[in-house]
């Protein structure tokens, strides 16, 4: 509705051209970057996995004493 009562609302020239735009598709690592951290992931798991600390020696000699006699 215009601003008076005997003028009808008309359509701006500037909004008449308005187009919306179409969105682009997502590039490659937006759609498989869950896949990649994924097995980023479990690569990591499994060599996290699979070094194990070095093992600690567990044969234990008794020290040897001797028994002289005093």
């Amino acid at each position: 509705m215009g601003l008076f009562k005997d003028a009808p609302p008309r359509v701006h020239p500037e909004y008449t051209q308005m187009r919306f735009m179409t969105a682009g598709s997502p590039s490659w690592w937006k759609q498989n970057r869950h896949k990649v951290l994924a097995v980023a992931g479990l690569l990591a798991g499994f060599w996290l996995a699979g070094h194990h600390p070095a093992p600690t020696p567990t044969a234990c000699t008794p020290a040897t004493t001797s028994t002289v006699a005093r």
